[in-house]
C-alpha cells in the first residue's frame, strides 16, 4: 500500500436524508478508495467492514440518541486513515461531526455526539466486532429502501395527506425570496420538506414527503400570498390535499431535499 495511505483522509456525506445515510457512507467510502481497491481486490472487504463500523456508531447517535427520523436531513463528516501494515481503515472518532436538520438545538446534538464518542464508543465497537451482521441489519432496518433495477417507480397509492402530515413549521427564508417548511406527522416526526417560491405573480409549491418507504413529490402553483404561509404554515396541508403526487426514487428525493436545504438563508 502506498505512502499516500498514511495520510489522514476525510469523509463527508453531504446533505442526505437520514434514512439514506448508511448507503451514502458506504458509497462515498468505496468511491474514495477505489484506486486502492484496484491494487488489492481483498481490500473491498475492509472497506465494507469499516463502513459498517462507522454506520453502527452513527446509528447509535442518530437513531437511538438524537431520535432522528428517516425524513430528517443530516450531514456527517469524519476523518480516517489506513494502517499500511494491517491494511485496516481506522476512523478518528474525535473528528466526528454531525449536523442534524431537525428541531433539536445544535448544542444538544454536539452534546450527544461527544457523550457517545467519550463514554459509549468502546461498547458500540465491541458489539459491532462481536456481531457485525446483527448490527448491520439494525442499520438497514432504518434505511429507506433503495429502488431496484431500472424499472419505473410504482404508481403512488392514494393516501390522505392529513394521514401523513399533521403540522407544518417554517424553517426559514430561501435565497429566492420564498419559504422552506418542515412537514411533521402527529408524533412530531419529520416526514418531509416543502418550498414555497415566488414565480411571477404566483407561488410554486414543491413538497417532498417520505412515507411508508415511498418518496412522493407534490408540485402546484397558487396565487395565495407568501405571507399567508409564514403566518399560518399549516394551510399548506390544504393545498397538498388537492395535488396528485408523483412517486420518485429515494435518490431523487435526497437530491431535491439537499437542494432545498442549500437554498435556505
Amino acid at each position: 500500500m502506498s505512502q499516500a495511505s498514511l495520510e489522514s483522509r476525510s469523509l463527508s456525506s453531504g446533505l442526505v436524508i437520514a434514512g439514506a445515510y448508511a448507503d451514502k457512507v458506504r458509497r462515498t467510502l468505496f468511491a474514495q478508495l477505489k484506486d486502492l481497491m484496484r491494487q488489492d481486490k481483498e481490500f473491498a472487504r475492509e472497506i465494507a467492514r469499516a463502513a459498517g463500523e462507522l454506520n453502527a456508531v452513527l446509528y447509535r447517535i442518530l437513531v437511538e440518541e438524537v431520535k432522528i427520523e428517516k425524513g430528517d436531513v443530516v450531514r456527517i463528516r469524519v476523518n480516517y486513515r489506513i494502517d499500511p501494515g494491517s491494511k485496516r481503515i481506522i476512523w478518528d472518532y474525535n473528528t466526528l461531526s454531525i449536523e442534524a436538520f431537525k428541531r433539536i438545538p445544535d448544542e444538544k446534538v454536539l452534546e450527544i455526539v461527544n457523550d457517545v464518542v467519550r463514554n459509549k464508543l468502546s461498547k458500540i465497537l465491541e458489539e459491532f466486532s462481536r456481531a457485525p451482521r446483527a448490527v448491520e441489519e439494525k442499520v438497514k432496518a432504518f434505511e429507506i429502501p433503495e429502488e431496484r433495477g431500472e424499472a419505473s417507480p410504482p404508481p403512488p397509492q392514494r393516501v390522505s395527506i392529513r394521514d401523513i402530515v399533521a403540522s407544518v413549521d417554517v424553517l426559514g427564508e430561501t435565497i429566492d425570496g420564498g419559504l422552506l417548511l418542515k412537514l411533521s406527522d402527529s408524533q412530531e416526526r419529520s416526514v418531509g420538506l416543502a418550498s414555497v417560491s415566488p414565480s411571477g405573480e404566483e407561488l410554486v409549491i414543491d413538497a417532498i414527503i417520505i412515507h411508508a418507504g415511498s418518496s412522493m413529490r407534490y408540485i402546484t402553483r397558487t396565487r395565495v400570498k407568501l405571507s399567508e404561509y409564514s403566518e399560518n404554515p399549516s394551510r399548506l396541508i390544504s393545498d397538498l390535499e388537492k395535488i396528485q403526487p408523483t412517486t420518485i426514487p429515494p435518490q431523487e428525493a435526497e437530491k431535491l431535499i439537499r437542494d432545498k436545504m442549500q437554498n435556505l438563508l
